[in-house]
């Protein structure tokens, strides 16, 4: 019954774009600027930009919420005429020269593919960590930040994520650890200063502590996260603090499952991997945003990569 129902609704389009981040949605205006029959599907439009409270690094805007520039982006879209589907991909194929997507309601068909899938945040795999998980373990700095109003909290990672993320909770927190496995922290200096001077209070009292050169072992607690358990790579010496929280900021893993099914290729981290024109090795398969190997994901550089795919997509069809 459900493959009848899907067979009914096929729809065919020139391009269809998987994911609704900045990646995606650049790649829509762009596509619409082209004439291309297109449509995006995929849950959260916005993506990683709606978990941040303030961007002062992208072009145009002084400072933006995430939230306020992806419906910005959505508007944009939407004005241009392209279709957007808030629905999960179920499966994705090449039948032919064509693609076929499948959802829960329906079946499309396209012409060319643009991969924009994004990623999902890295997980410890340490003890406790499941456990506490929603009980004091988060992964969501600003969707979760007032639930540590005046406690001590930790934050594991060591690069710009890690360090905006403590800058941040020095609104909330009473104090904040900084946890990196690294000897040095990967930050750039402009956070790690501004973290350093904030975290200083007018007393001279620090409300940040760097703790570099360490793993955690175990995040400990009855009902709600109390103490974690680090230890020092070098000497193996094992330190227990109390917090009340703990903030896992140590990257993102990208979402290709999708794509690897396809027969994309992907780097060892399983990351798409592609030409400066966005191309895959799968001919009429583009890819672009945090999913794609990257020196620097950013939404300024996801919104480059969705235009370019865009116009290298509009290029291969021109050729068909």
């Amino acid at each position: 019954m459900a493959n009848k129902k899907n067979n009914n609704k096929t729809k065919e389009y020139d391009l269809i774009i998987l994911g609704t981040g900045p990646a995606g949605l650049s790649a829509a205006i762009y596509a619409a600027r082209y004439k291309l029959k297109t449509l995006v599907i995929g849950k959260e439009i916005g993506g990683h930009a709606l978990e941040t409270l303030s961007i002062e690094n992208y072009p145009g805007f002084k400072e933006i919420s995430g939230p306020d520039l992806s419906e910005k982006f959505k508007e944009q879209v939407k004005a241009l005429g392209v279709d957007i589907l808030d629905e999960e991909v179920k499966e994705a194929k090449k039948i032919g020269r064509e693609f076929e997507i499948k959802t829960e309601n329906a079946v499309y068909k396209s012409k060319t593919l643009i991969l924009a899938l994004g990623s999902k945040r890295r997980k410890l795999n340490v003890k406790g960590e499941a456990e506490f998980a929603r009980k004091g373990v988060v992964y969501c700095v600003t969707c979760d930040a007032p639930l540590f109003k005046d406690k001590d909290i930790a934050i594991i990672g060591g690069g710009d994520s890690a360090v905006e993320s403590a800058l941040f909770m020095l609104k909330y927190a009473n104090k904040v650890y900084v946890v990196d496995v690294e000897k040095q922290s990967r930050a750039k200096p402009y956070w790690l200063d501004k973290l350093l001077e904030e975290g200083e209070t007018e007393e001279g009292e620090k409300r940040v502590e760097l703790i570099n050169n360490h793993k955690v072992n175990e995040i400990k607690g009855n009902k709600l996260v109390s103490s974690i358990e680090i230890e020092n790579i070098d000497t193996k010496k094992k330190r227990e603090f109390k917090v009340q929280g703990v903030i896992v900021e140590i990257g993102m893993e990208p979402l290709t499952e999708l794509a690897k099914k396809l027969g994309v290729k992907l780097d060892e981290k399983g990351f798409i991997m592609t030409n400066n024109e966005m191309k895959t090795n799968m001919p009429g398969i583009f890819a672009a945003g945090d999913c794609t190997v990257k020196p620097l994901r950013q939404i300024v550089t996801a919104v480059s990569d969705g235009a370019i795919a865009a116009y290298s997509a509009y290029e291969y069809l021109k050729q068909k």
